[in-house]
């Protein structure tokens, strides 16, 4: 072999001399992988402990602390574990730490809901297990991109089939939602099994219902356990004979979509095509789209249906309303946090907010709204999750010349809070 090489440009050596050890490529690439992939894990552990300072963890600082954050043996006590052993973690050591310490480094550093799925990733190569399913509800910018179509009938339907939004045109040919006051007359499998009416509405009835169960089927198999659809099941089992009798087939079937001809009693048949997406901040939530096919006549039935929709209602185009708007006794509060923020909070760097006043205000915004509020730990965690820093200590004054250090969060302000804490400034950590 030639060493003319050794004469030529760096770039070209680079070249050379990697092609001469791609021999061993192949079976030293998976461990490359390996070692890249803890090398990530333990520089993204570095990173997030050295955000955090001992006060926002309830450690005192102590003195001589050259290290940046949070020491190693600080993570190391909070979390549980020996200060070797988060030390070869941090190292990058082919150690496979357990998903409970997995869920204490979480805690412990604060770390949100995507930071937490990275951390997973990276530790465990998968996706973490899913937390407590929370309410489900609509952002008002859900609902406007749902308003901004028109003549194409579309709504969000939520992990139990529930629809939780839509659009006037759904309303017009589906059925006025805002009517509809309890989940059960606003879920698409308890319909289509057991309202009479969907057989004459829905031409090829069986065909949908069979494709829509084994959809069903499919989704059900991301929460299992869940209480509500396992009662939802029971009822469908006593409910529906062709339900009882399909159900056991186990049938299963991704996406939801093609073509869907209605029967509608006032206008006739209607074609549309029906997609489907994940929404994906709230991947719970999927949007449904009808689109009138082309070379059809249902467009212009849609629009002579939808005026007659809006003059029996007395009034336009209207913005609808999605199912948080709709009268209830008492609604979960576990995603009312992002509703509350967006109202009474603003994100000022810098700024920050004692627990007491965020209580006061999110207790009060709850009470105006119909909301069940989260209990103080609750609310910590979505705050947490909606990336503010949480359990931040600092010097307030609560009477001439007396201060004390209490817990708040930084990096938010909020209106209506009372500067006379009515709870604990520590019940949020």
């Amino acid at each position: 072999m030639s060493n003319d090489h050794r004469n030529s440009p760096p770039l070209f050596q680079e070249v050379f001399f990697s092609d001469t050890r791609m021999k061993g490529v192949g079976m030293v690439s998976q461990q490359q992988q390996q070692e890249y992939r803890l090398q990530e894990l333990g520089d993204f552990l570095r990173t997030r402990r050295a955000r955090l300072t001992p006060e926002d963890v309830g450690l005192p600082r102590g003195s001589r602390r050259k290290t940046p954050g949070l020491r190693r043996a600080e993570v190391a006590q909070l979390v549980g574990v020996s200060v070797d052993w988060y030390t070869w973690l941090e190292q990058g050591r082919s150690i496979t730490p357990s998903t409970q310490v997995l869920e204490r480094l979480v805690q412990t550093l604060r770390l949100d809901a995507n930071e937490r799925n990275h951390l997973f990733l990276l530790a465990q190569q998968q996706a973490p297990p899913a937390l407590a399913p929370e309410t489900e509800i609509v952002s008002p910018a859900l609902q406007h991109f749902l308003d901004q179509f028109g003549t194409r009938p579309a709504f969000v339907s939520g992990r139990r089939w529930d629809i939780l939004a839509w659009n006037d045109a759904g309303c017009a040919i589906f059925g006025d939602y805002r009517r509809m006051t309890t989940p059960r007359e606003r879920n698409t499998i308890w319909g289509i099994f057991t309202n009479p009416l969907s057989r004459q509405f829905i031409v090829d009835w069986e065909e949908d219902a069979r494709q829509l169960l084994a959809q069903f089927r499919s989704s059900c198999g991301r929460y299992p356990g869940d209480a509500q659809l396992t009662e939802l099941i029971h009822d469908l089992m006593l409910a529906s004979p062709e339900f009882r009798a399909w159900w056991p087939d186990h049938e299963v079937r991704s996406g939801q979509e093609g073509r869907k001809t209605l029967n509608h009693p006032q206008v006739g048949h209607l074609l549309f095509e029906r997609l489907t997406f994940q929404v994906f901040d709230t991947p719970d939530l999927k949007l449904t789209v009808y689109t009138p096919l082309e070379g059809t006549d249902t467009l212009r039935k849609v629009e002579q249906l939808l005026a007659q929709w809006y003059q029996k209602e007395g009034q336009g185009p209207h913005p609808s309303q999605a199912i948080h708007q709709l009268p209830q006794t008492r609604r979960s509060g576990q995603d009312a946090v992002e509703l509350w923020l967006a109202d009474c909070g603003k994100r000022v760097e810098g700024a920050w907010v004692a627990n007491s006043d965020i209580m006061i205000s999110y207790v009060n915004w709850c009470e105006a709204h119909g909301y069940e509020p989260k209990k103080a730990k609750g609310l910590a965690q979505s705050l947490a999750a909606h990336g503010l820093e949480v359990g931040v200590r600092q010097w307030v004054y609560t009477g001439p010349g007396i201060r004390t250090k209490t817990r708040g969060v930084r990096g938010l302000r909020v209106q209506d809070g009372s500067q006379t804490p009515k709870t604990s400034g520590d019940e949020l950590s």
